[in-house]
């Protein structure tokens, strides 16, 4: 089920290969006459394909929406904001979608009428296949848009700036990612193999402590002034550690007291709508996020005694 969720954007390039073919059969199967049936049955066999294809791309669209958080529980559409051209495109992608869907269902139902040897399949079925095929190709456009994020950005030239200003040099170069963390291998190592810590998530930790810290962290004690903890983490698959990374969790002790940071790169897709539908997610200091943990760690490290002390079973050779 995660799969066709999670596949939206594969599944919805049958109903744009729809809207580019059936055109050309709907008019092909516009000429009455003997051996007309042949063109019958290719529009009715893109027609049935074009209105799976496009059943399967809705549902999937809609599932993946909510998946995300962008389409709220008590609503069918997206929120359609005022001046956010990527939302406004998103709306209008989803209108187009059920739009497409109800006029494959009219399109097909035009197509496979009874219909004598010698007929054409019709006006009726040509309007409506070439309707269904525009808002196809509408919609199809929309998708690679928001997919590519090749959303215009609409300036007024009066809002334009008479000379563009030099960019200003970044003052903290943590303002995006937090640089010393990620180095934290360069760190000591207080345990050599992951431990699962339900405190944080029940992810598998591993805690790196900077040289000067790790006999205070050991020992339980306060830790000194400039002191830097981090925490690595992987998602549990099975009660084991799994290929998945989980976020990065920092701990400094600062002159005013400890300062904390909550960095994930890149959250899994079903672990999103907990963090607003975000992909990446990346909390330091005062952040409101951080209240829980700042709550846990006022005075810097966790009570020794709460320390998660639970490894992965090893297995022995031949079991």
């Amino acid at each position: 089920m995660d799969w066709f969720v999670l596949k939206h954007a594969l599944l919805s390039h049958l109903p744009v290969a729809t809207g580019l073919l059936l055109p050309w059969a709907l008019l092909a199967a516009q000429r009455p006459g003997r051996g007309i049936r042949p063109w019958w049955t290719v529009a009715r066999y893109l027609g049935w394909a074009g209105i799976l294809g496009t059943l399967c791309a809705f549902i999937s669209g809609f599932a993946s929406a909510r998946l995300l958080a962008l389409i709220p529980p008590h609503r069918f559409l997206p929120l359609a904001s005022a001046g956010s051209e990527p939302r406004a495109l998103l709306f209008r992608h989803a209108v187009l979608g059920g739009v497409s869907l109800l006029l494959g269902i009219g399109a097909v139902w035009a197509m496979n009428r009874p219909r004598k040897d010698h007929e054409s399949l019709g006006i009726l079925a040509l309007a409506l296949g070439l309707a269904w095929a525009t808002v196809l190709l509408l919609a199809g456009e929309g998708g690679f848009r928001l997919a590519h994020g090749r959303v215009r950005a609409v300036v007024p030239v009066a809002a334009l700036p008479v000379a563009v200003p030099m960019p200003k040099v970044d003052q903290d170069p943590e303002s995006r990612v937090p640089v010393r963390a990620l180095d934290f291998a360069s760190l000591e190592a207080i345990h050599s193999e992951p431990v699962k810590s339900p405190a944080h998530g029940g992810r598998w930790i591993r805690t790196w402590v900077s040289p000067e810290a790790a006999p205070a962290y050991r020992a339980g004690r306060p830790l000194p002034q400039g002191a830097l903890v981090v925490l690595s983490s992987a998602e549990d698959r099975w009660g084991r550690p799994s290929s998945e990374g989980g976020p990065l969790c920092t701990l400094e002790v600062k002159a005013g007291g400890p300062s904390l940071t909550f960095y994930w790169p890149r959250v899994p897709m079903e672990r999103r709508p907990e963090f607003g539908g975000e992909s990446r997610v990346y909390w330091r200091g005062e952040d409101v996020h951080l209240k829980a943990c700042l709550a846990c760690h006022a005075d810097g490290m966790a009570d020794a005694t709460k320390r998660s002390h639970w490894r992965p079973r090893r297995v022995a050779p031949g079991e």
